[in-house]
């Protein structure tokens, strides 16, 4: 489904990304690790068209620039104007305004509100969106990813500024919709997702490792992406990050 060869992408003289190689198969689930600095957001932003790139990359057979209607993208830092008084219905349905010229059809509402239920925020519709807690506002903007019925989800972050029974929570909906859509999510926190994801990147600029959880997440390949050594204890089908609260399941 998706496609990337001989990816290299530079700002300047700066090597953002160079030679990522990679298939993903339609439906599942990516997580893509890294520490600051190791292209992960530029990566994301390839596969949306948005930055100037070498190689090949195909998403169903089609260029980033030609495959955005298939895209849900949530950005790491979504931001509101708070000074505007927007409820979450609107913040939710904000993304379909552009699409008609004479409004939102009823069947955008329908889908809306089937994103925020599915978030268990159907009860704010009406609410102030800057009322919210930081973990309530990132559950709005994943409704907003959800209710434009995507094939393919691209999540920066999305668990920024969340609880720990938050981001459970959002884990048990990724691990639903993937079931009929690739869900590609960058992030620092593997743990809630370790149960349900087919495929882990570890990112600095060039690939340091990508399979599946128990190929990937392993010493060596921890120490190469992160330059320190991260001890991880095996036990039966769980891996424990020595060192941290982590634990993660495989």
């Amino acid at each position: 489904m998706i496609e990337i060869e001989n990816l290299s992408v530079k700002y300047g003289n700066n090597i953002a990304l160079e030679n990522i190689n990679l298939k993903l198969e339609h439906p599942s689930l990516l997580v893509i690790m890294g520490p600051n600095g190791a292209g992960k957001t530029t990566l994301l932003k390839s596969l949306l068209g948005l930055v100037e790139y070498e190689g090949k990359i195909r998403i169903f057979g089609k260029k980033p620039e030609e495959a955005r209607d298939m895209i849900g993208y949530m950005p790491q830092r979504d931001r509101v104007n708070t000074n505007i008084p927007l409820r979450v219905k609107d913040v939710v349905l904000m993304p379909l305004l552009s699409k008609y010229y004479f409004g939102i059809r009823l069947q955008d509402v329908k889908n809306a509100k089937k994103a925020l239920k599915r978030v268990n925020m159907l009860h704010y519709w009406d609410k102030n969106f800057s009322a919210l807690s930081g973990g309530e506002q990132q559950r709005v903007f994943l409704a907003r990813v959800l209710a434009q019925n995507s094939k393919v989800l691209i999540l920066d972050e999305p668990f920024s500024a969340t609880d720990v029974a938050t981001k459970m929570k959002m884990a048990k909906i990724l691990h639903i919709l993937k079931r009929d859509k690739t869900i590609i999510i960058v992030t620092h926190d593997v743990n809630p997702l370790v149960e349900c994801t087919d495929k882990i990147l570890l990112l600095r600029k060039r690939i340091i490792a990508y399979g599946t959880v128990p190929e990937v997440l392993r010493e060596e390949n921890m120490e190469r992406l992160y330059g320190v050594r991260v001890p991880i204890i095996r036990r039966e089908n769980v891996c424990y990050v020595v060192g941290g609260d982590v634990h993660l399941r495989h």
